[in-house]
C-alpha cells in the first residue's frame, strides 16, 4: 500500500519515510537518514558495556604489568632497613657469607646447622651491615629480601601459575645486577615447590638452577643438617650452586654475650627490668638442665618466659592487696619497677623439666658435701658402700671423670633385701629431689635376643618402629634421673654390648637415628651374682676377704672387661648384722606407725617386740631393707 501526495512524494513502507518518486538519489539518501537513525538507538543501549569492558580491559593490562615488576613486594619481605633484633656474636659467620655473595659465580650461600642456632639471624646480620654500609662496594646499596614460597604456592589453581610467579621473581632479581640478595629459609623446599600439579610442572629448584649457575642472582639459604642429607645432596646440581657455611651451637659464654645485646629489647617489650645475674643463670641452667635444644635459642625462651611469669604474678600480688582493701599500696602499673632475677629463671626451669626450684638453687658443693651423710641417714648398714657411691659422684661433678660420661656407673652387688634398691632410691632424692627420678628396669624381661630393640628402638621397616625405645624415651623426657637394671646378669650378652657405649660415650642412637644423652644420668645395676659367697663368709665358713675374692672371680667371669672397666666403682653389699638389722625393723615401724595414724589408730612398738619380730623374720638369705 503506497500513499501519495500532490507534490509526487509516496511513502514507503520498506523505508519508512516519504520518499519523491522517480529520483534516486532522494531514495538513497532516505536509506542513510533512517540506518543512521538506527544505528543510533543502538549504540545508545551498548554504550555503558563498551566502556565498562574497556575500563575492566584496561585495568587487568595495567594490574598484571604491575603484579610482574612488584613480584618481591608480593612474595617477600625486605629484611634491609627493618628494626630486627640485634646480632651478636655470628660476626665471623656473616663475613664469610659476605666473602661468598662477592664472588663472581657460586655467589650462593647455604646456612646449614641446627634448629636455633641463630641462621635467620645471620641473615639479619647481612641486612644490619648493608644498612650501615659495612660491606664491600659490591654489596653497597644491595637489599636482602626473604622469599615466601608458601605465598608463591598458594592459590596457584592452574597450571603455569607457579612457574610464572617464580619467573617474575627471578626475573626481578637479574635485573636488579645483584643489588637483590633472596633469602630462601628453610631451602630445602625448593625441591618440590609448585610440582605438585603432575606431569610437565617445573619445581622452583629447576627455575633457578639457570641463574644460580651463572651468578646472576645473589641467594642465601638456610636449612636444617637433616633438610641438606635428605634433599640438597639429593640433587648434585642444585647442591654445588650453593657454598655450605656450617653454623654450630654458641658457647655458653658466647650465649650470655648474645643475651646481653638482646636484653634492652626484652626490657622494652616487657617493660621491666633483667639483672645481669639473671642472663647468665639463663645460660648456665638452660646448659645443664634442657637437652634436646641449642643455644641461643633455648636460653632466650628462658629468658622470654622468665619476664612473661614475673609480670603475671605481679598482678596476681596487686589483684590480692585490691582484695585487701590496700588502695594506698596499688600502684597505677604494678609491673613498673619490676625486675627479673635469677629465681625468677629457675622457676620457669623448673616448670620445664619437673626439678624442683630449691635443688637448683642449691649450691653443688653445699648438695656433694653432705651427701654421704644424708644417704647414710636412710641406707642403714652399708658405710662402706655408701661412701664409695658418694665418692664417686663428688669425683665426677669435680670434673675428675672423662667429659660426656654419666655423673656416675655402679654395679651393686650382695644378697637379696640388703639395700641396694634403697641405696639407688636415696641417691634420686638427694640428687634430683625425688625418688620419682629413679627409672628401673628389671632385666629378667630382657633374656631373648631380640630385648636390645625393646631398650633403644626398632629400625625402620621393622614392628613397633614408632614406638620408640623404652631406655632412650624415658631418658629423652628426663634427662635427670637415676636409672636401675635390676639383675642385670638375667639380661641378654646383647643388651651388656649397648650397655658399653652408654658408659663409655655417654649416649645412645635410638631406632629413629636421634641421639639421647645420658651425661646427667646416674647408672647403677644390681646383681646378685656370688651372694652365696657373702652367705658363707657372714655364716663363718671361710672369712670376708675369701668370699670377696669368690664374688669377685664370679663376676669377672660373667661380665666382660670391657663392661666392668667402664663402671665408676663396683660396689658389694655385705649382709647385715643382728644390731642394722634391727634399726631398720625401728625404721620401717615408724613408718607403719605414721600410716595407721592416719586412720586414727594409736600404735606402740616396744623393744620386746621389735626382737619378736626379728627374730621370726630374720634369716641368713633374705634380709630385707626398705619398705
Amino acid at each position: 500500500l503506497r500513499l501519495c501526495t500532490g507534490m509526487g512524494e509516496t511513502y514507503d513502507p520498506l523505508l519508512g519515510t516519504w520518499v519523491v518518486q522517480g529520483t534516486v538519489f532522494h531514495r538513497l539518501g532516505a536509506m542513510l537518514t533512517c540506518s543512521q537513525g538506527r544505528i543510533s538507538s543502538i549504540w545508545r543501549r551498548v554504550e555503558p558495556l563498551v566502556f565498562v569492558g574497556t575500563a575492566v580491559s584496561l585495568g587487568w593490562a595495567a594490574w598484571r604489568y604491575y603484579d610482574r615488576k612488584a613480584a618481591l613486594r608480593t612474595y617477600g619481605r625486605h629484611m634491609t632497613g627493618k628494626a630486627v633484633g640485634l646480632v651478636v656474636g655470628r660476626d665471623d659467620e656473616i663475613d664469610r657469607v659476605i666473602s661468598i655473595l662477592c664472588r663472581k659465580t657460586k655467589n650462593c650461600a647455604a646456612l646449614v646447622g641446627p634448629a636455633g642456632v641463630g641462621k635467620t639471624a645471620i641473615a639479619e646480620g647481612l641486612a644490619q651491615r648493608i644498612a650501615t654500609g659495612k660491606v664491600p662496594a659490591a654489596l653497597a646499596g644491595a637489599r636482602v629480601v626473604e622469599v615466601d614460597l608458601g605465598a608463591m604456592v598458594a592459590g596457584t589453581k592452574y597450571r603455569g601459575m607457579f612457574e610464572e610467579r617464580m619467573k617474575s621473581v627471578i626475573k626481578q632479581a637479574e635485573n636488579a645486577g645483584g643489588k637483590i640478595i633472596l633469602f630462601i629459609d628453610e631451602m630445602h623446599t625448593l625441591l618440590g615447590a609448585g610440582g605438585a600439579g603432575g606431569r610437565g610442572v617445573t619445581d622452583a629448584s629447576s627455575m633457578l638452577k639457570p641463574a644460580l649457575a651463572r651468578g646472576r642472582i645473589r641467594c642465601v639459604g638456610a636449612t636444617t643438617f637433616d633438610g641438606y642429607r635428605n634433599y640438597i645432596e639429593k640433587d648434585p646440581a642444585l647442591e654445588r650452586r650453593f657454598q655450605k657455611v656450617h653454623i654450630e651451637e654458641p658457647s655458653t659464654q658466647a650465649t650470655v654475650g648474645i643475651l646481653r645485646g638482646l636484653k634492652q629489647q626484652y626490657e622494652q617489650h616487657h617493660g621491666l627490668e633483667i639483672q645481669d645475674a639473671a642472663l647468665v643463670a639463663a645460660a648456665q641452667l638452660a646448659g645443664r638442665y634442657i637437652t634436646g635444644r641449642q643455644f641461643p635459642d633455648k636460653a632466650i625462651d628462658l629468658i622470654d618466659e622468665a619476664c612473661s611469669a614475673t609480670i603475671k604474678r605481679l598482678i596476681q600480688i596487686d589483684n590480692q592487696a585490691e582484695g585487701l582493701n590496700a588502695k594506698h599500696s596499688r600502684s597505677a602499673n604494678p609491673v613498673k619497677g619490676a625486675t627479673v632475677v635469677p629465681n625468677d629463671v629457675a622457676q620457669v626451669v623448673s616448670l620445664w623439666t619437673g626439678i624442683p626450684v630449691c635443688t637448683l638453687e642449691e649450691e653443688d658443693k653445699d648438695k656433694l658435701i653432705h651427701l654421704a651423710d644424708r644417704l647414710h641417714e636412710r641406707v642403714v648398714g652399708q658405710n662402706e658402700a655408701v661412701n664409695v657411691v658418694a665418692e664417686a659422684v663428688l669425683r665426677s661433678r669435680a670434673g675428675l671423670n672423662h667429659p660426656g660420661q654419666p655423673i656416675g656407673s655402679f654395679l651393686f652387688l650382695g644378697s637379696t633385701g640388703v639395700g641396694k634398691t634403697e641405696l639407688a632410691k636415696a641417691l634420686a632424692e638427694q640428687l634430683f629431689a625425688s625418688e620419682k627420678m629413679l627409672v628401673r628396669f628389671d632385666m629378667s624381661e630382657y633374656v631373648g635376643s631380640g630385648s636390645v630393640l625393646r631398650l633403644v628402638g626398632a629400625p625402620p621397616s621393622h614392628q613397633g618402629c614408632d614406638d620408640g625405645g623404652q631406655l632412650t624415651e624415658k631418658v629423652r623426657r628426663r634427662p635427670y634421673s637415676v636409672i636401675l637394671f635390676d639383675e642385670v646378669e638375667k639380661a641378654d650378652p646383647s643388651v651388656l654390648n649397648v650397655f658399653i657405649q652408654l658408659l663409655d660415650d655417654g649416649v645412645l642412637t635410638d631406632g629413629k637415628g636421634r641421639i639421647v644423652n645420658f651425661k646427667n644420668t646416674i647408672i647403677i645395676m644390681t646383681s646378685n651374682l656370688g651372694a652365696e659367697h657373702l652367705t658363707a663368709g657372714m655364716a663363718g665358713e671361710i672369712t670376708m676377704d675369701a668370699a670377696r675374692d669368690l664374688l669377685m672371680k664370679q663376676v669377672q667371669k660373667h661380665f666382660k672387661p670391657e663392661l666392668l672397666n667402664r663402671l665408676s666403682e663396683i660396689v658389694v653389699f655385705e649382709p647385715l648384722l643382728h644390731d642394722k638389722l634391727k634399726e631398720i625393723v625401728k625404721i620401717q615401724m615408724k613408718s607403719i606407725i605414721s600410716r595407721v595414724a592416719d586412720k586414727g589408730i594409736s600404735l606402740f612398738a616396744s623393744d620386746a617386740v621389735l626382737d619378736v619380730i626379728l627374730s621370726e623374720s630374720h634369716t641368713t638369705q633374705c634380709m630385707v631393707q626398705g619398705p
